[in-house]
């Protein structure tokens, strides 16, 4: 009996050392639930506004252009300025000539005029001597009076030819040359376009799903592709209604100050501030991606449930929501990246 309740004895004592270390290893339901700590924020409305970044050339705005051209056929003898350059006025643009045409014309009509002239004094003397009738005189002066309205009708038209230059009618910038050196011009052809003044805009390229968005009137801030260039606030002026067939975008006008930086031919970019919307919004690190398909964490008897979401416009930090969350729902803005679906949720103030 002595040496079993030795061993008995000797069991106990090793059940009795060994009995935290079993309390220990054993499984706990309750304790074994991982949770996180998060932060949450209401869905709410916002007012948000939303940009619309395009690309576009500088250019000299056609409203200031003035297109040169003369009333009477001319001989290009020599160009003498190039586009882009300044001109200041009286200062010459072109060597003309009038056509031998137009040389002969204005001779006829000077001997026309000489000859009714002549005339007109031979009338007043037969007339003096009453060998001559007032009707004859009458024709008399209404020949020499059309005579004299031809010749210098032709000769203020060739005016402008009697020089041998054409000179700009005042101070600008030459925008293009049609004519060159050797060229018979017929009248009324264009032969120079000057731009006055310094007036600038801008022609934005549009994608044509994004046109119906932008509105005449909306704010743009345009920008040289240059880093750490000048901000340059314009607004949109027109709108065209149809799709450049070498772009395949649609264009939008912006009017710039007249004191811009930028050079006619340069690149900008913009950014058009589009009207504001208001939507249920939630800050942007509450919006988590999964192979390029947005959701975020909301909050639902205090586990993780995942919502798909249809994206609005951002607006600074905050995310606009077309579809996928409801105003008042706790969505999760901090600690989501560790969550999964049914997760246990924590806050501040929860151990």
């Amino acid at each position: 009996m002595t040496q079993p309740r030795h061993r008995y004895l000797q069991r106990f004592a090793t059940a009795l050392v060994l009995a935290p270390w079993l309390a220990l290893s054993l499984p706990n339901t309750a304790a074994a639930e991982v949770s996180a700590k998060v932060q949450l924020q209401d869905v709410a409305v916002h007012e948000l506004h939303e940009d619309l970044r395009a690309y576009g050339t500088v250019e000299f705005d056609p409203q200031g252009a003035q297109t040169l051209s003369l009333q009477a056929e001319a001989l290009i003898q020599q160009v003498l300025v190039a586009p882009g350059q300044e001109v200041r006025k009286g200062e010459g643009l072109l060597r003309l000539n009038p056509s031998s045409n137009d040389r002969q014309m204005l001779e006829q009509a000077r001997i026309n005029l000489r000859f009714a002239e002549e005339d007109l004094h031979r009338t007043e003397s037969l007339l003096s001597r009453q060998l001559a009738t007032n009707a004859q005189l009458a024709t008399a002066r209404q020949n020499r009076d059309k005579a004299a309205a031809d010749y210098h009708a032709l000769a203020t038209r060739l005016a402008p030819l009697q020089g041998g230059v054409l000179r700009a009618p005042g101070n600008g910038v030459i925008t293009q040359v049609f004519a060159k050196a050797g060229d018979l011009v017929p009248a009324g052809q264009a032969l120079i376009q000057l731009q006055k003044g310094r007036q600038m805009r801008v022609v934005l390229g549009i994608e044509a799903e994004d046109l119906a968005r932008v509105h005449v009137g909306d704010d743009v801030r345009v920008q040289s592709l240059e880093r750490g260039s000048a901000v340059i606030a314009g607004k949109i002026r027109q709108i065209y209604a149809q799709v450049d067939p070498r772009t395949h975008l649609a264009q939008a006008v912006v009017s710039l100050p007249a004191d811009s930086p930028f050079l006619p031919g340069s690149m900008v970019s913009a950014q058009i501030r589009l009207r504001s919307l208001r939507m249920p919004a939630v800050p942007d690190s509450a919006v988590l991606t999964d192979k390029g398909r947005p959701y975020a964490f909301i909050a639902v008897h205090g586990r993780a449930q995942r919502r798909w979401l249809e994206l609005g416009p951002r607006d600074g930090h905050w995310q606009g929501i077309r579809s996928g969350l409801q105003v008042g729902e706790a969505v999760v803005t901090l600690g989501n990246y560790e969550l999964h679906e049914h997760m246990l949720l924590r806050t501040d103030g929860q151990p």
